[in-house]
């Protein structure tokens, strides 16, 4: 056989496979991924995946970009190089950092979006066979977070506000509600604006002098309020309102401490108030809310997104 038909033949073969490989190849996907925080210096997230490779040949990522967002605002990123991924199940490993910058952004979305966020994880990656190179880039929704952190800062049943008169035990006041609402928020401070309805189970006018609170979050002060002036009548009820402002720089140190706690927040509201009654003032403390809540931001199902 002539020269020049071997090497049509070569070339012939060369080009088959070329265009078989181009036209059966699969982009590879996650069939499953397990994540967890670590918690050491920094926060990351270590996460492990299966993935599946459909190709009957292996592949090369030569640079894997990967982003975890919470309402379009990214929070964690990472990066992996040189991925070898075998035919069918591969188990790859990766971590994202946290960004802390971020996390005054995210809560602010979060608060505006009725205390709900999104989980988006976006992937860029670029892989290599032979000569051959694809680029693909995913960004995909995964799961929902959903909190209901403003209804931890009421009070839905009657709270008395007594004081000691003449050694006495005695009722001043009673709180009848105290229920809260988001009225602003943006990167850089919210503002919860609560009515509070009082009750003077008394023959005299009861007066609050001052009325001021702080509220912790893992033993962390993140903001206060305080109630004007006000008089409730004998018998009579009187509803008013006060704003709350919580500072969002605390917010990263908040979050921090939320997950290095396994996820789980101590919630707190601490008060203070002076009160006239028959010409004479008494310290009280008429408002301690306490208790927790949880979050499982790593709790998602991920399929197909490579």
């Amino acid at each position: 056989m002539k020269i020049w038909k071997i090497l049509l033949l070569i070339t012939t073969i060369i080009l088959s496979i070329f265009f078989y490989i181009m036209l059966t190849f699969s982009h590879p996907y996650v069939d499953e991924i397990k994540a967890s925080w670590l918690t050491n210096d920094e926060i990351a997230i270590k996460a492990n995946a299966t993935v599946i490779n459909p190709n009957f040949f292996s592949i090369r990522i030569t640079k894997l970009n990967y982003s975890l967002f919470l309402n379009d605002v990214e929070i964690a990123h990472g990066i992996n190089e040189n991925v070898v991924l075998h035919p069918e199940k591969n188990n790859v490993g990766f971590q994202l950092i946290l960004n802390y910058g971020n996390l005054q952004k995210w809560w602010a979305s979060h608060i505006k979006n009725n205390e709900y966020s999104i989980v988006i994880v976006k992937y860029n990656a670029i892989a290599n066979f032979l000569f051959f190179k694809k680029s693909k880039e995913i960004k995909e929704e995964y799961t929902t977070i959903s909190t209901n952190f403003i209804s931890k800062l009421s009070l839905y049943e009657p709270k008395p506000v007594n004081v000691s008169i003449y050694g006495k035990n005695t009722m001043l006041l009673i709180i009848n509600k105290f229920e809260s609402r988001w009225q602003y928020v943006d990167e850089n401070i919210t503002i919860i604006n609560s009515t509070i309805q009082f009750y003077n189970p008394n023959e005299g006018d009861v007066k609050i002098l001052n009325l001021t609170y702080d509220i912790f979050l893992n033993g962390i002060k993140m903001g206060n309020g305080s109630l004007k002036e006000v008089t409730i009548p004998p018998y009579g009820m009187k509803e008013t309102f006060c704003l709350t402002y919580i500072y969002n720089e605390k917010i990263p140190e908040w979050f921090e401490s939320h997950i290095r706690n396994g996820e789980n927040t101590t919630y707190e509201i601490k008060s203070n108030a002076q009160i006239l009654y028959d010409e004479s003032i008494y310290l009280a403390e008429p408002l301690n809310i306490k208790g927790n809540f949880t979050t499982n931001f790593l709790n998602f199902e991920l399929e197909k997104v490579l």
